[in-house]
């Protein structure tokens, strides 16, 4: 996996993700959006916030936007936020606690979160569905050393598209 910028649009700009390998988790159909299976184990939460949580200009903070539990990722207040790339305030994505543990939202531009979601790593959310909040996802836990290294880069997308101007 590779970001590589795509030709055109720097809002639609591109990754290549592999096919999640595997059958789709069972996820909720409304509001709250909650993956049921194939979740992420202790340790693959641990390693995914731990690392999630360390990455520059990033600050944890309780979610405003989800269940009680759930850990956002919010663009430090010293670093430029790209207004339509949050959730809500400062916060562009949110990670689900246990027993759920490790699925998560956030936002990335159009053409990133259609591979996501073509690709099977995660589906669109309501809120996006009905036009409320463009690009929101949620992106599936992952299960094993591999899943977490494609969630890493999707993360990293997210940060990109809430951190800078293009």
């Amino acid at each position: 996996m590779t970001d590589q910028q795509s030709a055109g649009d720097s809002t639609n700009r591109a990754f290549t993700l592999s096919r999640r390998p595997g059958a789709k988790p069972a996820v909720t159909s409304g509001i709250p959006q909650i993956q049921l299976d194939q979740t992420a184990g202790d340790k693959l939460l641990d390693e995914l916030t731990t690392w999630a949580f360390s990455l520059d200009g990033i600050v944890e903070q309780p979610s405003r936007a989800s269940l009680p539990g759930a850990r956002a990722l919010t663009v430090a207040k010293e670093k430029s936020a790209r207004p339509g790339a949050m959730i809500v305030g400062r916060e562009f994505a949110h990670i689900h606690p246990q027993p759920t543990g490790g699925s998560l939202h956030l936002r990335l531009r159009e053409g990133q979160a259609a591979e996501v979601v073509e690709k099977g790593w995660g589906e669109h959310h309501p809120f996006a569905l009905d036009g409320s909040i463009p690009n929101l996802i949620m992106v599936y836990a992952p299960r094993d050393a591999d899943d977490l290294n494609v969630v890493m880069t999707i993360i990293r997308a997210a940060v990109d598209y809430a951190t800078s101007d293009a």
